[in-house]
C-alpha cells in the first residue's frame, strides 16, 4: 500500500574540480607504472636516484607561483617510466629454397640454370659439376654454393647446407618480395627440357632499422593501447633533435582525420612540448611547441616552466606569448629567476622565428617568450582551444544521449542534439576561446541545424541524423583565426 506522506531530500551537488590540463611527463630512465603526482617529494621517493631530469622538470612545472598571471598552479600531473630506448638494428630478407633429388642423374656436362618467378623470371647460373654425375638432393645443393642474384636494391648470396640453400640479403631492410615458383633448366632462356625435380621456397622478409627515438614512440603508443590514454599535453626526458622530431610528429599524427572518425578511431589528440639547444632547429609540425635555450641552461628544463607558467590557465585561452617563465630549480637564496636569456644574434633569432621556435627576449629591457607558436606557425592557444571545443562537444553530446530515454527521429530531436553544439561552442566564448562581437559581446559562431527533411532514406534506416555545420570565429589573443566543424551522431 502506497504511503500517504513521503518526504524526499535533496542536496545540492558539490563543486567540481577546475578543470585542468591532463599533462604526462616520460621518463626513459627505467620501467616505472604511471602514478598520479601531486608534490616534488613523492617524485624524488620515485625517481631522485634513477632519474634527475624528471625530478627537475616536476620541481619546475609546479614551481612557477613568482611569475605566472594564472590564479593558480599546476596542482598535478601523471609520469611514467620506460626503459631506456635502443636502436633496433635491421635484419637481412632470406630465401630458401629445398631440393630434392633429380629424378634422373644430371650427367656432368650439363649446365643449369635457376629460374626464380614465370614470365620475368630472375635466372641464376649454378655451379659446373665437379662429379661424374648428380644423384642425389646434396649433390644438387651443392651447385648453388656460388650462386647470387639481384632483385630490386638487394642481392642475395647463396649458403648451403644438406638439401637446403638460404640466399640471404648483403644488406639488411624490408626487401621487395622474391617469387616462390622455381625451376631448373638446361639453358638460361629456359628453352631446353627443364630438370624434374622438387623444388619448394619460402621468402621471409627483412626488417628496417629502428632509432631508439622510433622505439620510444613505440612504447607510448603501447603505453597509450595497453595501459593509460587518459592524458593530452606531453613532455619527456629527451632533448635531442631525433627525438624532438619524433615526439612532434606523434602528436601531429594523434587528431583524427574525418575519415578516420568515421571508421570507429577515437579521438585521443595530444599536444607535446619540447625544448632544443640547436639554433637551426627546423620541423614543420603541427600540435608541437619547442622552446629554444643556450646548452649551459638546458637543466633549467624551460619546457616544463613554460608548461608549468601557462597551464594553469586552462581552459582560458590566452596566449602564450609574452609569459616569463620562472627557472623552478633555482636556489630559494637566489629570489624570484626566470629560465636564462639565450644569448642569440640578430640572425639567429630571426632564424628562430622562421622556424616558429620559441624562446625568451629582452625588448626595451623586459624578459619574455616569443612567439608563442607551434612548429607550423600555428598560435598555441588557438590549437589547444580547437582541441577543448572537440572534447567539450564530445561530452555534452553524450550527455544528451544517456540522459534522455529516447531522441526522436525528426527536427525536434535534431534541435535536441543541437545543443550540445551551442552549448559548447557558448562555453568555449567564456574561455576567450571564440571571439565575442564587438557590440552585442555573443559568441561569433553559427550553427546549421538540418531538418528532416534534409536526411536520406538510409540514415532514416540507420537512425543516423544529417550533419550539424557550425562555424566559429576563434579568439586567438590579438589574432583571429576561423575554424569550423562538422556533430555527427546516430540516435
Amino acid at each position: 500500500m502506497a504511503k500517504d506522506v513521503i518526504v524526499v531530500v535533496q542536496r545540492d551537488a558539490l563543486p567540481t574540480e577546475k578543470e585542468s590540463l591532463d599533462i604526462l611527463l616520460v621518463s626513459t630512465a627505467g620501467a616505472v607504472p604511471v602514478q598520479v603526482y601531486r608534490d616534488i617529494e613523492s617524485v624524488e621517493a620515485v625517481f631522485g636516484e634513477t632519474n634527475p631530469k624528471i625530478v627537475r622538470k616536476a620541481k619546475t612545472l609546479l614551481n612557477q607561483g613568482k611569475t605566472t598571471l594564472a590564479n593558480g598552479l599546476v596542482n598535478k600531473f601523471k609520469i611514467v617510466g620506460f626503459e631506456a630506448p635502443a636502436v633496433t638494428e635491421a635484419t637481412e630478407a632470406k630465401y630458401v629454397i629445398t631440393v630434392g633429388a633429380p629424378s634422373e642423374p644430371i650427367t656432368q656436362e650439363t649446365k643449369l640454370w635457376l629460374h626464380i618467378g614465370e614470365d620475368d623470371a630472375i635466372k641464376v647460373e649454378l655451379g659446373d659439376i665437379a662429379e661424374e654425375q648428380v644423384s642425389t638432393a646434396d649433390e644438387l645443393a651443392k651447385l648453388f654454393a656460388d650462386a647470387s642474384f639481384t632483385k630490386g636494391s638487394k642481392t642475395y648470396q647463396a649458403a648451403v647446407v644438406d638439401a637446403t640453400i638460404t640466399f640471404t640479403a648483403t644488406q639488411g631492410g624490408k626487401a621487395d618480395p622474391v617469387p616462390t615458383a622455381l625451376l631448373i633448366n638446361k639453358s638460361e632462356e629456359g628453352t631446353a627440357d627443364p630438370i624434374t625435380v622438387e623444388l619448394t621456397a619460402e621468402f621471409t622478409n627483412g626488417t628496417d632499422a629502428i632509432s631508439a627515438a622510433d622505439n620510444l614512440i613505440a612504447a607510448i603508443q603501447k603505453f597509450q593501447a595497453d595501459v593509460d590514454n587518459d592524458w593530452y599535453l606531453l613532455l619527456t626526458d629527451k632533448d635531442d633533435d631525433d627525438y624532438v622530431k619524433a615526439l612532434a610528429k606523434f602528436a601531429e599524427a594523434s587528431e583524427p582525420s574525418e575519415a578516420e572518425l568515421d571508421a570507429g578511431i577515437e579521438d585521443h589528440r595530444k599536444f607535446y612540448v619540447g625544448q632544443t639547444t640547436n639554433k637551426a632547429f627546423a620541423d614543420v609540425t603541427a600540435r608541437a611547441a619547442v622552446i629554444y635555450t643556450d646548452t649551459e641552461f638546458i637543466d633549467e628544463e624551460p619546457d616544463a616552466s613554460y608548461v608549468g607558467n601557462v597551464a594553469p590557465f586552462y581552459p582560458e585561452s590566452v596566449t602564450w606569448k609574452f609569459k616569463r617563465p620562472q627557472d623552478g630549480n633555482a636556489p630559494t637564496s637566489a629570489g624570484t629567476k626566470l629560465i636564462s636569456l639565450p644569448q642569440l644574434t640578430e640572425a639567429e633569432r630571426d632564424a628562430l622565428l622562421e622556424n616558429h621556435v620559441n624562446f625568451l627576449t629582452e625588448e626595451y629591457k623586459r624578459q619574455y617568450v616569443k612567439e608563442g607558436t607551434c612548429l607550423d606557425g600555428e598560435f598555441i592557444d588557438v590549437v589547444i582551444g580547437a582541441d577543448w571545443i572537440a572534447k567539450r562537444m564530445r561530452e555534452l553530446l553524450y550527455d544528451i544521449l544517456l540522459t534522455n530515454a529516447n531522441i526522436n527521429y525528426g527536427d525536434d530531436g535534431f534541435g535536441l542534439i543541437a545543443v550540445a553544439v551551442a552549448q559548447a561552442l557558448t562555453e568555449a566564448t567564456g574561455h576567450n576561446i571564440i571571439a565575442r562581437d564587438p557590440e552585442s559581446k555573443a559568441g561569433v559562431f553559427s550553427i546549421t541545424i538540418p531538418k528532416y527533411a534534409d536526411s536520406t532514406e538510409e540514415q532514416r534506416r540507420n537512425r543516423v541524423m544529417p550533419d550539424i555545420l557550425w562555424e566559429a570565429l576563434l579568439s586567438g589573443a590579438v589574432h583571429r583565426v576561423k575554424t569550423k566543424g562538422v556533430l555527427r551522431a546516430s540516435l
